[in-house]
Order: C-alpha cells, then sequence, then structure tokens
C-alpha cells in the first residue's frame, strides 16, 4: 500500500513537471490587405507613437460602406465626429489592437515557416483571452506586414478589444 502511494505521488509530480515546463511561444499573424475573412480599417498613430490596428469582418464591413454611399446619394448619411457614430446604426464586428512597439524585421528564407502562426479564426477565438483573465497558451502576439521580399514591419499588440 506504502509502495503504491509512492508511486502514484512521483507520476504526479512528474505529470506536475512536464505541465509547468511548457513555455508559451509567441504567435505571428501576417496581415494581408485582400484577405476575404478580414479587412484592415486603420492603423492609427498618435503624437506618442500609440497606435491601434482594426481589422473588421469583410462582409459586414463592405455592406456597410455599400450603405453609407446609398445613404449619402439620398442626403440621409450623418456623422457626429464627437460621438464618432453616424446614424445608420450599422454594427460590424471588428478586433481592436493596441501596438506595443514596432520594428522593421528582415526574415531569412525558411524562417517564416518556423514561426507560430496563427490566422484570423484563431485571433477571435483567443486574442481577448489575456485581459479577460481566461487560461491562454500563448506569450506575446505579433502582426506581420510585409514590406517586400523578405521585409516585414512587426507589431507587438496587446489588449484586444471586441467590438459588435
Amino acid at each position: 500500500m506504502n509502495v503504491k502511494n509512492k508511486k502514484i505521488g512521483i507520476i504526479f509530480l512528474f505529470c506536475t513537471f512536464i505541465s509547468f515546463s511548457q513555455k508559451k511561444q509567441n504567435v505571428y499573424f501576417i496581415l494581408e490587405d485582400d484577405n476575404p475573412q478580414y479587412s484592415i480599417s486603420h492603423i492609427m498613430f498618435g503624437e506618442k507613437t500609440i497606435g491601434f490596428i482594426n481589422l473588421s469582418n469583410r462582409k459586414e464591413y463592405e455592406h456597410y460602406q455599400k450603405k453609407i454611399k446609398e445613404a449619402k446619394k439620398r442626403g440621409e448619411y450623418y456623422f457626429d465626429p464627437e460621438g464618432g457614430a453616424d446614424n445608420l446604426n450599422i454594427k460590424v464586428s471588428k478586433l481592436t489592437f493596441e501596438i506595443l512597439s514596432r520594428k522593421k524585421i528582415k526574415l531569412e528564407k525558411g524562417t517564416l515557416t518556423k514561426l507560430k502562426l496563427v490566422n484570423y479564426k484563431w485571433l477571435n477565438k483567443n486574442s481577448w483571452k489575456p485581459i479577460a483573465k481566461q487560461p491562454y497558451n500563448f506569450k506575446d502576439i505579433y502582426f506581420l506586414s510585409k514590406i517586400d521580399n523578405n521585409n516585414y514591419i512587426s507589431y507587438k499588440v496587446g489588449v484586444t478589444i471586441i467590438a459588435f
């Protein structure tokens, strides 16, 4: 009986060690202007280089833009700059990421495939978890925007705000 308890204890300690020794990895999302799932509606920088990247649901965003044009033609469109809203009341789901840092990087051939790449669906499911104090399995989120060849701008992002 005593030997059995020791074996169970050793197995428990081993499993605990294995689960805590796994390191969280950075994840990378490649920004694509022509992606059918999302549109990049804003990359904004303020006076102190605080910036945001908004990823909007492409179908909803394009529908919203179409309705704006129609309302403008009829003379029925109004945008309140102080409130930041218009009179159409059309909701477009989007993810807003604060840019924590940015830098120009060069990725050698084959390096991109070694990164832990994530897609838009993954961002929707997981990027908000740190601020909601939910369990998550990544260290930091980086967005990569291709400049040319192997040159990218890398944005370290955080604080996801989901709006619907």
